[in-house]
């Protein structure tokens, strides 16, 4: 009889050794880890609503001992922790995330990962060991399912990223596979996330993160406690994705989720972000790049531009075009980020897209308002999503001239990824808040250290080189 998806993922989850992650993928894990801590530090600088809000929440949250708010140094439980650094992860969306999954596992498996061996004293090899386990899940489950989720208004972080954390933290504590099933099926009775706030410009979205990592560290307490989950969470009738997905569009995919568990890895494939919206923006920024370099070729300055038009497939156009009074005007930080128009008009007036992008004052700009109100969307037939995020766009300007690009991979995926340097590069300009000039070092520094690291030095070291203005809020 074929064994239950919970059973064979925690068979994997509670077998796994250091020895059994493959170099390249624990190096790879070594930069993701270094990648999160740099945009969860990113999240919580003064300046952010998602640093004002974790810092009230640090304050009514501190413990005695526990784990580290990274950007505050406040200590919390570590399941508290988990919940806030994985809402600072996602706040400005800039976490990782994997293609055709669309799982975002360095919100949720990693902040979780970080907290916990933390609190328990583990080090930097328990916890790239874990997160190995942990990424794997988390993307395999998100391949039964591909875009259906996000079609159904579902977010996959908060939805999935329990499980990859009950995984990962199973991992950690050295959890039976009894006991790791058992956290599957009470993650599966908790899983929550709706995508309502990107229409509207809300922030709860944020919280997605935090709670597949804040609900993964509960399941596993309460499994090692004593309480039962379902072994057939994932297939059964009133499993997981009978319950959230019915009535099924086509068939789900159970085949791919087992194959090749433990000998192909899917963690060094998972993109880092460049920008900080969402993914299904980042070809159009680097089209309106490319873009840029011809216009000027030509002499053809920006007001002579009549239309913009943007092609991308669904159920990713709705999400950045609709509604439309709200995408091509968003009033919030948290609205821009998934607005195409407001995006793209902004990479073309100032040629790049950073954090700066998604001030008050560019909100309000003017002159990203009126060239924003040129841009349209369709669909495109041809778009390959989920697997890529590509970009066909065309500018037409006056006299009926059109210039046309098309980007068929995201900047970060595997067929345009990131190198170590630009993931240190954007560890330097998500952290300069907190380190000053000795950003980029920071992050050098992060990504040499030792595996036998014990993550009570690694956040020490964080601390230490926290500068000005930092210093004396605690940070």
């Amino acid at each position: 009889m074929k064994s239950a998806l919970a059973r064979v993922f925690a068979d994997f989850a509670a077998g796994l050794t250091a020895a059994d992650v493959p170099p390249e993928v624990r190096q790879a894990g070594h930069l993701h880890l270094v990648d999160t801590i740099g945009v969860c530090i990113a999240g919580a600088a003064p300046s952010e609503e998602s640093g004002q809000a974790a810092r009230r929440l640090a304050a009514k949250w501190q413990a005695a001992s526990g784990a580290t708010v990274f950007g505050l140094g406040t200590q919390c439980r570590s399941e508290m922790t988990a919940l806030i650094n994985g809402a600072l992860a996602q706040a400005l969306e800039m976490d990782d995330k994997h293609g055709s999954s669309l799982a975002r596992p360095g919100s949720t498996v990693l902040p979780a990962a970080l907290a916990v061996a933390e609190e328990d004293d583990g080090t930097v090899a328990d916890v790239v060991t874990a997160i190995a386990v942990g990424y794997e899940i988390m993307i395999r489950l998100g391949f039964v399912a591909g875009k259906r989720f996000l079609a159904r208004g579902y977010h996959t972080s908060s939805l999935l990223g329990a499980f990859g954390t009950a995984a990962t933290v199973g991992r950690l504590r050295g959890c039976t596979s009894d006991e790791i099933v058992n956290a599957f099926g009470i993650a599966g009775s908790m899983a929550s996330g709706i995508q309502e706030s990107t229409r509207t410009g809300a922030t709860s979205k944020i919280l997605h993160g935090g709670w597949g990592a804040h609900s993964g560290i509960i399941a596993i307490d309460l499994a090692i406690a004593g309480i039962t989950g379902p072994e057939s969470v994932f297939e059964g009738k009133m499993g997981f994705f009978e319950t959230h997905l019915t009535p099924i569009e086509g068939t789900l995919n159970w085949v791919t989720p087992a194959a090749g568990l433990g000998t192909h890895w899917y963690l060094p494939a998972t993109a880092f972000k460049p920008y900080p919206c969402c993914q299904l923006l980042h070809a159009f920024i680097e089209a309106c790049k490319q873009l840029l370099v011809e216009l000027a070729r030509d002499g053809v300055s920006l007001d002579r531009i009549e239309r913009v038009n943007c092609k991308l497939a669904e159920p990713g156009l709705t999400l950045v075009t609709e509604p439309r009074e709200r995408k091509w005007a968003p009033r919030t930080r948290h609205e821009a980020r998934f607005s195409l128009p407001f995006t793209i008009a902004s990479a073309l007036l100032h040629g790049d897209v950073g954090l700066e992008t998604f001030s008050d004052a560019r909100l309000v700009d003017p002159a990203i308002r009126q060239l924003a109100s040129r841009i349209t969307a369709e669909p495109d037939p041809d778009s390959d999503y989920p697997a890529h995020c590509p970009a066909r766009m065309g500018i037409k300007i006056d006299g009926g001239k059109v210039y046309s690009k098309h980007i068929p991979y995201h900047p970060g995926s595997a067929e345009a990824a990131l190198s170590q340097a630009d993931v240190l590069d954007k560890f330097a300009r998500n952290t300069r808040w907190l380190f000053g000039d000795g950003a980029h070092d920071a992050g050098v520094a992060l990504i040499d250290l030792p595996e036998s690291t014990p993550l009570a030095a690694l956040v020490r070291d964080i601390a230490a080189r926290a500068v000005g203005s930092c210093v004396r809020e605690g940070v």
